[in-house]
């Protein structure tokens, strides 16, 4: 589906089942920022142009989808700096949700972050992502 004929689909799609859902899962109602920020994601799906790199050895790497969601939301948001992402994440339950960190687990260190936005940066991430809107 071209992405003319997707957005009022999928507009209609997110007022009628997706916001009455995550009004229900929530711990407060969405805020219209919120909601902007699910409209947006739900748009560009940059998840699924995120790598899925695989490590044998050591740690495995952070939830590098939901570390490139709360990205498009630090920049839609503008927060200048990444501590200042983190900051609100751990504040807004909502934004943790939407941007897929589990409300249980530990966010992930500024390093981490900042790590994954230069992996997404070397892989061409916004490139890719609006490459696959274009086309």
């Amino acid at each position: 589906m071209k992405l003319k004929e997707k957005i009022p689909w999928l507009m209609g799609r997110l007022q009628r089942t997706l916001f009455p859902s995550l009004d229900a899962c929530c711990a407060a109602p969405l805020t219209t920022q919120e909601k902007h920020l699910v409209k947006v994601l739900e748009i560009i799906e940059v998840e699924n142009h995120v790598s899925k790199s695989r490590q044998w050895t050591g740690r495995p790497p952070a939830e590098r989808k939901a570390i490139a969601r709360s990205y498009v939301a630090k920049a839609l948001f503008r927060y200048p700096h990444t501590r200042n992402l983190i900051h609100e994440l751990q504040a807004r339950p909502n934004l943790r949700l939407i941007c897929g960190f589990p409300p249980s687990q530990r966010l992930s260190s500024e390093s981490t972050f900042s790590r994954a936005f230069a992996e997404f940066a070397v892989q061409g991430l916004g490139q890719i992502v609006h490459d696959s809107m274009v086309s």
